[in-house]
């Protein structure tokens, strides 16, 4: 029996200036990591707010919301809400404190 498919191959094409940067998974050893060692921007919106703020919590306050059980990280893709080229950032989804934080590190361009 003969099935007839979707062709495969391009259905559209992206330009490599609009390369789509996809979403990665990342440890919460990992991201314990970063917040240890300091060199980030961090920001926080709060469900239901617009925009992000920076964040003025403590380091300590930081890494409690990331070990709560509930709270959910990953490396922003490009389609990601807070993602910015040239910068490695990390979403932290933290229902505990009903918030989404990012916390942004540079990436080092050879």
């Amino acid at each position: 029996t003969y099935i007839m498919g979707v062709p495969l191959g391009h259905r559209y094409r992206v330009s490599t200036s609009d390369e789509i940067v996809p979403v990665e998974r990342i440890t919460k050893r990992e991201v314990d990591e970063i917040i240890v060692g300091g060199n980030f921007e961090c920001l926080c919106k709060h469900d239901g707010d617009e925009d992000y703020v920076e964040y003025d919590g403590s380091h300590g306050d930081l890494s409690k919301i990331l070990h709560n059980g509930k709270t959910r990280v990953k490396v922003a893709g490009s389609n990601t809400r807070g993602y910015e080229e040239d910068y490695r950032t990390v979403v932290m989804t933290a229902p505990s404190i009903q918030a989404t934080i990012l916390l942004r590190t540079a990436i080092r361009l050879l």
